[in-house]
């Protein structure tokens, strides 16, 4: 092993949409590891955190400003630290380590059948029990409706 060798971290996002007539299909997008996010990992690593460990994944936020004028998903930036637009879901995460992969966490969460119906989906985030993001994605326009559940499955590897 080189000293030039660094840990990296990936992640993807997947989107089951489950119609009430049983229909499904699935979505793979990548995300957006943000600077807090690495701070948090960072400050983690080190035991620099104080009495109150708050750096850890407790919420999915979905919103409805991740693309432009054009459909176009918008770039994220690590320094971005909200969505683009309105939050109009937010959910509380499953955390699971892989069984398979110990160096890869999961995080899952639900939007129901009578969730969010009527907003066209297209940025979402990972947020730490801090209030600061941690992972964020953008990705072209899903529309809720009232004949969908969407399950979203986060994964995060440290490779």
């Amino acid at each position: 092993m080189e000293f030039t060798d660094t840990i990296r971290l990936k992640g993807e996002v997947e989107l089951l949409k489950t119609w009430k007539n049983g229909k499904e299909e699935r979505i793979i997008f990548p995300n957006a590891i943000l600077r807090k996010g690495r701070e948090a990992l960072a400050a983690s690593l080190a035991n620099e955190y104080g009495t109150n460990y708050d750096f850890f994944i407790t919420r999915m936020l979905f919103g409805d400003g991740g693309t432009s004028a054009d459909g176009q998903p918008r770039h994220v930036d690590a320094n971005r630290n909200g969505l683009f637009g309105t939050t109009v879901v937010n959910k509380p995460v499953i955390s699971t380590i892989d069984p398979n992969n110990a160096s890869q966490v999961v995080f899952t969460s639900t939007i129901t059948y009578d969730e969010g119906n009527g907003f066209v989906l297209n940025e979402m985030a990972l947020q730490m029990n801090t209030g600061d993001l941690y992972s964020m994605t953008t990705f072209g326009g899903v529309t809720k409706s009232s004949i969908m559940q969407m399950t979203w499955t986060w994964r995060l590897s440290f490779v």
